[in-house]
């Protein structure tokens, strides 16, 4: 079996194998640095015609970026060719522009949609970021939104900064049902608000509510919710 390249270099080799967007190459007597001349030259590997006993029995077009040379036992040496825009790389490059363009939109979501994707949304950077008011974050794994816009700094973090960040909580918007989660001043249930607390689902009646649900005294802050008979 024998390549022939775009250039009528020919060359021996034990198999081909493609695989998509890649083209694996084994050979016998090729070492990993003549592999590499051969195939390092975009030209040559721009069309390669794959022959057996005079018979084409393959061809492949526009595998021209050679990516590595590989060693196996039995002096058997392997390159394998990417597609250009197919590469690890150019495929990484795009995953990462296109979880930037989803950071992006997801900045418009209301709450409780952003709580459904938080992983989505960027960590908290101390180091000088420039962050505008209403931006999601994460932090410790939870989702804060920014209340004031500010250059962030290594001691203000999400948690100790009330003034600059409100932790997100589940059941607030007034849509969705979450668990109930001690809010600080910054992040308080709403009117409208429902949560979920010991086994029961409760609605707040008043705006800046920061009482637990069922506890003595919260009677005028939250009426449990029954289900319609």
């Amino acid at each position: 079996m024998k390549i022939i390249f775009n250039d009528a270099t020919e060359i021996n080799v034990q198999q081909v194998n493609p695989y998509g967007d890649y083209l694996q190459v084994l050979t016998v007597g090729n070492t990993p640095e003549q592999l590499r001349v051969l195939f390092s030259d975009p030209t040559r590997t721009a069309h390669m015609v794959v022959q057996e006993r005079g018979q084409t029995i393959a061809a492949y077009d526009g595998y021209t970026a050679f990516y590595r040379t590989e060693i196996y036992t039995g002096q058997i040496y392997g390159v394998t060719m990417y597609k250009p825009e197919k590469t690890p790389e150019a495929q990484a490059e795009v995953q990462a522009a296109a979880v930037a363009v989803a950071q992006i939109q997801a900045q418009s979501l209301t709450d409780e949609q952003a709580l459904t994707v938080k992983a989505i949304y960027p960590i908290w950077d101390g180091n000088g970021v420039s962050y505008q008011k209403d931006f999601y974050l994460t932090y410790n794994e939870e989702l804060y939104k920014v209340l004031q816009a500010h250059t962030s700094q290594a001691d203000w973090t999400p948690d100790a900064a009330p003034s600059l960040f409100a932790k997100v909580l589940p059941g607030q918007d007034g849509t969705g049902i979450g668990e109930w989660v001690q809010p600080g001043s910054t992040n308080p249930y709403m009117t409208g608000d429902q949560v979920t607390h010991n086994g029961k689902t409760w609605e707040s009646l008043i705006d800046n509510n920061v009482w637990e649900p069922g506890a003595q005294g919260s009677e005028a802050l939250w009426q449990e919710v029954t289900e319609a008979e």
